[in-house]
């Protein structure tokens, strides 16, 4: 990992400035520290005074903590056990009855211990339960804090300020005093077309907290085993003593693991079942609720009960009311919308109802405000509710109403494959005037353009929104949207680093937060990591890029937009890329040239994978020398090996071209050697078939590590396959994981196959050859042979 200059510089100042502050860590040292450790910590502390001195740690060390503090007190079983696992130190702790000895990591929990500075928060006493103190001289090290959060807190940096150097581990001698500025750090988790398996879900908490992540909003629509609305229940959900074992597992971390459910719209899991159909604004659309059918308000009470009787302990839920486009719209709602003031009115009306309800059962409600709510409706609000998605012109509305408000960032939009954490310039290989105008998706619009990558994106969002000083803040909710189907893994450098802007947001750069990020997330080995970022951004990138968009129809046609209900469907455009030329019968002869006709297509192509070989050599170089974050790598890895496969797709189709036409250049001087082109090009055809097969097979394999399989039937439970009719969220495409190679299944490689063998042996048969029998099986993607 190359450091930027002026994270250099501001490490060379600290040492300089921060030896010469106090006497009392002028100590002989065990060693050197290399890099300033302090430019290594995400979050970035808010006071840091570390010398150059190190303190050695061994087995001789123990833990006292103070007698107000339990054994079994998460900062303490976290620091034993992180201890041995990451550093196989074996930590023993000291009775709180004994004296303290030599060599002691004292914990202490006294409220009003630590002092914090000036926050941007809204309740200061809130955010000193998060403050905590490190103090790190040659013979102790004393965590201290004022609530059991800021103790786990400490911990965590304690964690992150260890240095390795071959079998010696060292700590900076030194002091860090720390707070947030804001109180909610919270990231959304998307689990509506997936689910986790139950010990990977507990390691996303666990990895949460550390990084002094204190909340996840859980999405899972159907993957909850609701008592009360057991159609949209998915093969594979939660059990309600699952979910509470989550949450309690989350709870002893410092997390809130709050419970997401959608309403009005965004309900296609719940109104695509024909047992909810009459709970819909349009009769013919699934997106919808009804905003003024009573049973509406009956299934979701009875639905967040649910949710509420297996989250114990939580205070917060959300009630996602984003993009209800439709709110006031339909014939049975026209005059309910009218008699209240307009459609965001009804819509103010509805989330009144449905928050109010959950607010009496001890809930703090966070919903989305956004069109079709106007300026005007928002007094109309409940001065409870949580405001997750700020905007600066009508932040001080939602402020006087009393309403507080949450950052909202997104470390992922709508890019497939890997999220957009360095931008690089759209390819276009068919003339713009050459199809009709793209139908946008609404999700599209909003994505808008990346230029400056996420993570700058994170930094401008939070510090830009804080510095107005327009809200009374409760933190931010950075997102990683699960709709095009990315593995979460892929969200982890905007969800750590966004988190830590909400933390500390000032004297940091996009560039020295992702340097952070690396260090800590991926540890000491970790070899030209932004390298790897960079060329995975550009690869999805690429891989989208790379084929067409035409009005392809593979999909049912979505009914309407942000806007309106169209008056006629409208199918959406899908991926594509020319099909190759079938040769006639008669003399084997091509209609086109089709490595012409995509020349420059291939020469990028090339280019892509060559740089997809330094991809994949950086990616087993990782896998060999980090310490941590190997099923991270992996995933990734998969992911590389796709969008190789892709590129190598597109030159084996120029190859299948080039047997072709060779085979028409000789069929009229060598009938025999012709023949055998055009079985090279229909073997090539099964070579490209297998690969895909491979490279999705083993994909499919790392993927279902963390992830439940996604199955038609498991469970005694059928999922359900009908896509939603406004918003195309392409792993809905499919049952299974094929959505990641739909567009190539969807190609027509096989038809052409058919087609090709068909005038091949009518070709053989009038020059005495022997006939071709097979067929490729285009579609299967199983089949290996």
């Amino acid at each position: 990992m190359v450091m930027h200059l002026r994270t250099a510089l501001l490490g060379i100042f600290l040492l300089f400035f921060t030896a010469t502050q106090s006497e009392a860590y002028a100590a002989v040292s065990d060693t050197r520290v290399a890099v300033d450790p302090a430019s290594r910590l995400l979050p970035a502390p808010q006071k840091v005074a570390l010398t150059n001195q190190t303190i050695a740690l061994s087995n001789a060390w123990t833990i006292a903590p103070g007698a107000n503090i339990a054994k079994d007190d998460i900062a303490i079983t976290d620091l034993m056990h992180e201890f041995k696992k990451r550093f196989n130190l074996q930590v023993k702790l000291q009775s709180p009855s004994k004296a303290t000895s030599a060599k002691t990591i004292r914990l202490t929990l006294r409220p009003g211990a630590v002092a914090i500075g000036a926050v941007n928060g809204y309740k200061p006493e809130e955010l000193k339960k998060q403050a905590y103190r490190i103090k790190l001289s040659a013979n102790a090290i004393d965590i201290t804090a004022n609530a059991p959060a800021g103790l786990f807190y400490g911990v965590q940096t304690l964690l992150q300020l260890v240095q390795e150097d071959n079998d010696k581990l060292s700590l900076p001698q030194g002091e860090i005093t720390d707070w947030p500025d804001l109180e909610l750090r919270m990231i959304y988790w998307d689990d509506a077309h997936h689910l986790e398996r139950f010990a990977a879900m507990k390691r996303i908490i666990r990895q949460a907290a550390h990084f002094k992540i204190n909340a996840i909003a859980l999405k899972l629509e159907g993957h909850f085993q609701y008592k009360d609305a057991k159609p949209i229940v998915e093969p594979y959900a939660y059990t309600p003593a699952e979910y509470q074992e989550l949450t309690d597992y989350a709870k002893k971390h410092h997390l809130d693991l709050i419970p997401f459910l959608d309403a009005p719209a965004h309900v296609a899991f719940i109104l695509k079942h024909p047992e909810y159909a009459d709970l819909r604004a349009y009769a013919n659309n699934n997106y919808q609720f009804s905003t003024v059918n009573p049973k509406v308000d009956e299934l979701l009470f009875k639905m967040y009960d649910n949710l509420i009787e297996a989250n114990k302990g939580v205070k917060y839920i959300f009630l996602s009311t984003d993009e209800a486009y439709y709110a006031g719209k339909p014939e049975n709602e026209q005059a309910k919308a009218k008699e209240l003031g307009g459609n965001g009115r009804l819509l103010a009306h509805f989330i009144s109802r449905i928050a109010n309800e959950l607010h009496k059962k001890g809930r703090n409600v966070l919903i989305w405000g956004e069109y079709p709510l106007e300026p005007g409706d928002i007094a109309y609000l409940p001065p409870h509710l949580i405001n997750g998605v700020y905007d600066s012109e009508t932040a001080a509305l939602y402020k006087k109403q009393g309403i507080r408000q949450l950052v909202y960032a997104s470390t992922q939009g709508m890019e497939p494959l890997f999220p957009t954490y360095y931008s690089y310039p759209k390819h276009k290989f068919i003339p713009a005037d050459s199809v009709n105008t793209k139908l946008l998706t609404d999700d599209e619009m909003a994505q808008g353009e990346l230029k400056a990558g996420r993570v700058a994106g994170l930094l401008r969002s939070i510090s830009t929104a804080v510095a107005e000083k327009k809200s009374d803040f409760l933190g931010t909710v950075i997102a990683g949207w699960g709709d095009s189907g990315l593995h979460p893994e892929s969200f982890w450098l905007g969800y750590v680093t966004g988190s830590a802007i909400a933390w500390n947001h000032k004297s940091v750069t996009a560039a020295e937060l992702t340097d952070r990020f690396y260090y800590s997330f991926y540890g000491p080995g970790a070899t030209d990591m932004d390298k790897v970022y960079q060329l995975l951004s550009a690869q999805a990138q690429f891989w989208k890029d790379s084929w067409d968009e035409m009005p392809l129809m593979l999909r049912t046609p979505i009914l309407g937009s942000h806007l309106r209900i169209f008056d006629e469907p409208r199918h959406l455009f899908d991926h594509t890329i020319s099909s190759l030329s079938v040769p006639s019968a008669g003399d084997l002869s091509l209609s086109k040239d089709w490595a012409a006709g995509n020349a420059q297509r291939l020469k990028v192509a090339k280019e892509y994978l060559a740089q997809n070989n330094e991809l994949l050599g950086l990616l087993h170089a990782n896998l060999r020398n980090v310490k941590y974050q190997q099923y991270n790598l992996r995933a990734f890895l998969t992911i590389a090996q796709l969008c190789r496969q892709e590129l190598n797709l597109l030159i084996d189709l120029e190859r299948i071209n080039s047997f072709l036409q060779l085979a028409a250049k000789l069929s009229s001087s060598d009938p025999s050697a012709a023949i055998a082109m055009v079985d090279q090009a229909l073997d090539q055809a099964k070579i490209i078939r297998n690969q895909r097969n491979k490279t999705y097979q083993s994909l499919v394999s790392v993927w279902y590590e963390e992830w439940f399989p996604r199955v038609l039937e498991a469970n005694g439970r059928t999922y359900l396959d009908k896509v939603d009719d406004i918003k195309d969220h392409i792993p809905v495409r499919t049952v299974d994981m094929s959505y990641l190679i739909y567009r190539q299944l969807n190609y027509p490689l096989g038809q052409w196959a058919e087609e090709t063998q068909k005038a091949r042996n009518a070709f053989a048969a009038k020059n005495g050859l022997s006939q071709r029998t097979g067929s490729l099986n285009w579609k299967d993607a199983e089949q290996l042979d």
